[in-house]
């Protein structure tokens, strides 16, 4: 995984079609607001009918949807409502390191099982360094769970957590190279955090710094980081599910 699309809950069909066919590897769908209304209700039953339509095709980008961090009631709704089909995986908030992974990997297999679906069929994807804590357990991801495929550097999340009026710093490249580091010992991706379109140029600095792909904010911008980020030079290899 070199290139994840994010698409928010809100996306359009026409936004959709874009997405699907951009040449990300990924897309990693929202659910919106961690609120239990209709809205996140409306924004499940979207990512389950685009899971469900993408599995008649093949050669398309993997499905990922962001579900509820694992303290919050909505995590069960979220997990329920995507299974059925079932996505390529889930992206989550990892505030506590592998103990978190540990134990969606559970409610992931008891949904597996349910569906029909191959234990281990479901990826994980970690949304990391959101706050001080989670980029200090970060050590302990490497052997947590072959599930992971990917860690994502939250770095907005970390800003608003040290109350930064901006990035860089020294507290964010600590955090940057505990990713990095914590990726390459796990095997898997280490994606740096989007930008906006036209600052494309910031994923040069995260190629050289270790980093293997990127979250992108904007189909536009795909092809940018693949060109960025050569398939060739994509160092870590993904672990086998199971």
């Amino acid at each position: 995984m070199r290139a994840c699309l994010i698409l928010d809950s809100d996306a359009g069909d026409v936004d959709l079609a874009v997405a699907l066919a951009c040449g990300a590897d990924a897309l990693l769908l929202r659910l919106g607001d961690c609120v239990e209304d209709d809205a996140r209700r409306g924004a499940r039953a979207r990512a389950s009918a685009l899971i469900d339509a993408a599995r008649a095709k093949s050669g398309g980008p993997k499905l990922f949807v962001e579900v509820a961090p694992l303290n919050s009631e909505l995590i069960e709704a979220d997990l329920d409502a995507l299974f059925g089909p079932g996505p390529d995986g889930v992206f989550l908030p990892a505030r506590d390191g592998a103990a978190c992974l540990q134990r969606l990997a559970v409610k992931l297999a008891v949904r597996e099982a349910q569906a029909g679906l191959a234990d281990g069929a479901t990826r994980i994807g970690a949304l990391v360094g959101a706050d001080p804590a989670g980029v200090l357990a970060l050590s302990n991801f490497a052997g947590a769970s072959r599930r992971l495929c990917a860690l994502s550097f939250d770095e907005a999340g970390l800003c608003v957590a040290l109350a930064l009026l901006e990035g860089g710093g020294a507290a964010i490249n600590a955090a940057r190279a505990a990713i990095v580091l914590a990726a390459a010992a796990a095997g898997v991706p280490a994606l740096a955090p989007p930008v906006r379109v036209g600052e494309e140029a910031a994923h040069v600095a995260a190629r050289r710094d270790g980093f293997t792909g990127a979250m992108a904010l904007d189909p536009r911008q795909v092809a940018a980081i693949h060109k960025i980020f050569p398939a060739g030079e994509n160092r870590q290899k993904p672990n086998s599910p199971a």
